[in-house]
């Protein structure tokens, strides 16, 4: 029965309207991943009153598509803006912003592209062959073990994202007080919002990157005059050393796509939270000088996260499909469509819909490989905008930082919100404060506070001697350990 699904999903797939719908899915994620402030559940949610009298074929392969090419198309703002063209490359901006400022854009792009196709077919191929071995795996992880594995992520990311773990954690935590703001999610009760309606739905996180991450670039761009600091670099050396990064890393680009699917078919987890595991995880395995230029350019902290947001997308779709539970914001949206389109996931999608569940596994390759092929094409000209005068780029950037914090949420507060986390953000960069442990904080928190009050209230305090919680305190051990003894190496 599956090998006849698949034989009718491999025709159903190579016909003209859904190959036309994988063009214009890519063809958009492109532009809303290469543009700060759009991302993946903005343009479904724009499609989604235009598919819903569409074929669920043409219809997932334009959603999946543009999903797979904002994953990918994400890493240019990346690289030259300091700013995620979506969240879930919020850690690539750790090391490919510093490639870029290096004038080694094209080799890092290159890097980060083939990965990204790479990682994208591996979170297809566990979607192919694993959804019932994943089942068990999925469900074992109820909220003692989400809330464990939030704190391990936040915790991970404050000690090595840079060289002052103490100053990480207090980024961690005013991230995870920011994400209080708004409507306690149990009481109902209006929590740190000063008496503003503005804030009744918490801190926005567009914004809040945009401020963060973006506006203080703008400032430091127009002191130095452009993104890189060499004023040439030889383009047509950009294509070769990217693909020979790639194959001298191909374990770490395998290991970070794995957990690319883990986190996203972990409900809650998602893109954004694996990418910075994965980082985490290679700086974890490098050592001596190796370790040290992490955030400085280092290459394998852009080829660790690239994995692993790209085969996320495959991951998120494993609970979908299997259970109709999503493992994110993006999939989140994809169960909108499913009953917009009156399809109910879960065992109906490994039963009679089997044809469409691997119909989207094909549309997911096929989108990657085309994304990236068009990303690399165009990687060499791109990559010069690093070396364009800031008055030209500055006018712009701004444009495009402003334009994508207003549309995220459409009020004139959303600009105040933008400019003062751009003065906080300049500030962390001023006094070498680590930017990234107060966004991940800020994601995570609500999830991270969802789950402590769901497993107080179920296990009370035993849920921490559940296996997988007990497993996360190892490794947090092992972290606070290893950043402490880089501590006093240091000294």
């Amino acid at each position: 029965m599956a090998f006849e699904a698949f034989l009718e999903a491999l025709g159903t797939t190579f016909t003209l309207p859904v190959l036309g719908g994988i063009l214009l899915g890519v063809a958009l994620g492109l532009v809303f991943g290469a543009v700060p402030g759009l991302n993946a559940v903005l343009g479904i949610v724009l499609l989604l009153p235009f598919v819903w009298s569409l074929s669920p074929f043409v219809a997932f392969a334009i959603m999946l598509s543009l999903v797979s090419a904002v994953h990918t198309s994400n890493t240019f703002p990346a690289f030259f803006f300091n700013v995620p063209g979506s969240p879930s490359a919020a850690a690539t901006i750790l090391d490919g912003y510093p490639m870029a400022r290096n004038g080694d854009a094209a080799r890092g792009l290159t890097a980060a592209f083939v990965v990204s196709a790479v990682g994208g077919i591996i979170g297809a191929l566990v979607l192919l062959i694993a959804l019932p071995a994943l089942q068990p795996v999925v469900l074992a992880f109820a909220a003692p073990e989400r809330f464990m594995l939030v704190v391990l992520g936040i915790l991970m990311i404050s000690f090595l994202s840079g060289a002052k773990p103490v100053k990480g954690l207090m980024a961690g935590a005013l991230g995870l007080w920011l994400g209080t703001v708004g409507q306690d999610p149990q009481l109902g009760v209006a929590r740190f919002t000063f008496g503003s309606d503005y804030l009744l739905d918490g801190l926005q996180t567009v914004p809040i990157i945009m401020g963060l991450f973006a506006l203080p670039e703008v400032v430091s761009l127009a002191i130095r005059g452009r993104i890189a600091e060499r004023t040439h670099v030889d383009m047509g050396e950009g294509f070769r050393p990217g693909l020979r990064a790639c194959l001298a890393n191909r374990w770490l680009v395998v290991r970070s796509a794995v957990v690319g699917v883990v986190g996203g078919a972990i409900p809650g987890i998602g893109g954004t939270a694996a990418a910075f595991y994965a980082y985490g995880m290679a700086v974890q395995g490098a050592e001596g000088a190796e370790r040290r230029r992490f955030g400085k350019g280092e290459i394998k902290g852009v080829i660790a996260p690239e994995s692993a947001n790209n085969s996320s997308a495959g991951g998120e779709l494993v609970p979908l499909l299997a259970f109709g539970v999503p493992g994110g914001a993006t999939s989140a949206i994809l169960l909108a469509a499913f009953l917009i389109l009156g399809i109910n996931p879960g065992p109906e999608m490994l039963g009679e819909k089997l044809s469409l569940s691997f119909s989207m596994v094909i549309v997911l390759v096929l989108s990657n490989l085309l994304a990236t092929g068009v990303c690399i094409a165009i990687t060499r000209p791109a990559a010069r905008i690093a070396f364009l005068k800031s008055n030209l780029l500055i006018p712009a950037l701004m444009l495009f930082v402003l334009f994508g914090a207003y549309v995220a949420y459409p009020h004139p507060y959303t600009l105040v919100l933008t400019l003062a986390f751009g003065v906080l953000g300049y500030l962390m960069m001023r006094f070498d404060w680590a930017r990234a442990p107060l966004l991940v904080g800020f994601i995570l928190g609500p999830l991270a506070e969802n789950n402590l009050v769901i497993s107080l209230s179920s296990y009370g305090a035993a849920f921490l001697v559940r296996p997988i919680p007990l497993g996360c305190m190892a490794v947090m051990a092992l972290v606070v350990f290893v950043a402490v003894r880089r501590g006093v190496g240091r000294r």
